[in-house]
């Protein structure tokens, strides 16, 4: 009864928190890149990235819900690092996307762009194959300024920075081989995921916590505030890869599950020997990924952040078709009421944006 209490009280304090003082500003930093995007003089860049802005500001608005864990006065550095990462990982994944004669080496020249922007003091390492003028790779050197320089203001940034570079690193991997792999089996990517020796999961469930960038999210927030220790910044690094990363993750897939199977991208669920085999799978990974985020300093704020997440994925209407709906039953029971809560008040988001 206690647990339930601090939890409607943090779910409260953070939907106060959120749509009143951080999705505002949220809003206008996604408005601000919209317009540096738009200056991009390459068509197909600044196509790629104004669509990219399009489909994905939802998720920039809602990463930067991380922000509640920062303090106050640090809170506008936090939504500002959070977001153009955000911004950043889209835009790169898309143009990893993109033909190449080696794709791995096109996929690693640019995600090494993920690895810039936590890097504060090194030089920028991340290399574009077809857009060379100053002004268009501008746009992603703004977007790794911006989060350094949001970074560098951060109270406890120092005490982030080597975990931020594991996390970065491996989804910088992950999405790279993600992007070069050649049919189903993904060898490439199951062989560098089972390297990886996480105990209890399955390669492709490695390879999904490892590509998510919620891990980032919360060392920026960690960063923001100065009472943050270094056993904070590892028990983070523990929640956050395996259990909530991979949770975050695979419920991408699940809603994406059919236009994967359209388009020919690669599905992790799909890995799956059936959908009763995903649903048991999701819910034990929701429901260690529940406990790990309830187990970190303020636990309620992060399990708080887990459900908002949850029910992101949980209110695209992909969620309620057949071959999605056992698995994100199984995640929303494990999960519990928080995520009720928050369903009905993204679904009506999604109505309002169109979306």
């Amino acid at each position: 009864m206690r647990r339930r209490l601090c939890l409607a009280g943090a779910l409260t304090r953070a939907s106060l928190l959120y749509w009143l003082i951080i999705f505002p500003r949220a809003r206008r930093e996604v408005r601000r890149w919209f317009g540096t995007a738009s200056a991009i003089s390459d068509p197909d860049l600044r196509a790629l990235a104004l669509e990219k802005l399009r489909s994905e500001a939802l998720v920039a608005e809602g990463a930067a819900a991380f922000a509640i864990l920062a303090q106050r006065r640090h809170r506008t550095d936090v939504i500002r690092a959070v977001v153009a990462y955000e911004i950043l990982y889209d835009v790169v994944d898309a143009i990893g996307e993109a033909p190449s004669v080696d794709a791995l080496a096109h996929n690693r020249a640019v995600h090494a762009a993920l690895v810039d922007a936590v890097a504060p003091n090194m030089p920028l390492r991340y290399r574009l194959e077809r857009y060379q003028a100053d002004e268009d790779t501008c746009y992603l050197t703004l977007l790794i300024w911006c989060c350094r320089d949001a970074m560098r203001r951060l109270p406890a940034h120092a005490l982030v920075v080597p975990a931020l570079a594991r996390f970065a690193a491996r989804a910088a991997e992950a999405q790279s081989l993600n992007h070069a792999g050649e049919g189903p089996e993904h060898r490439e990517l199951a062989c560098w995921a089972a390297a990886q020796s996480v105990p209890e999961f399955l390669w492709w469930e490695v390879a999904a916590a490892a590509g998510d960038p919620l891990g980032v999210f919360a060392l920026l927030a960690a960063a923001g505030d100065p009472r943050t220790r270094q056993v904070d910044v590892d028990a983070i690094e523990r929640a956050y890869f395996p259990w909530i990363g991979a949770l975050v993750w695979l419920m991408e897939s699940l809603v994406d599950q059919r236009d994967d199977a359209h388009s020919g991208n690669h599905s992790y669920v799909g890995h799956y020997d059936s959908s009763a085999h995903a649903a048991r799978r999701l819910s034990l990974i929701a429901q260690r990924a529940a406990r790990a985020a309830s187990d970190l300093p303020s636990g309620s704020s992060h399990s708080v952040l887990l459900a908002g997440v949850a029910s992101m994925y949980l209110s695209h209407p992909h969620a309620a078709e057949t071959e999605a709906s056992d698995g994100a039953e199984a995640i929303r029971r494990m999960l519990g009421w928080p995520v009720d809560v928050l369903l009905v008040v993204l679904r009506l988001r999604r109505r309002v944006a169109g979306a």
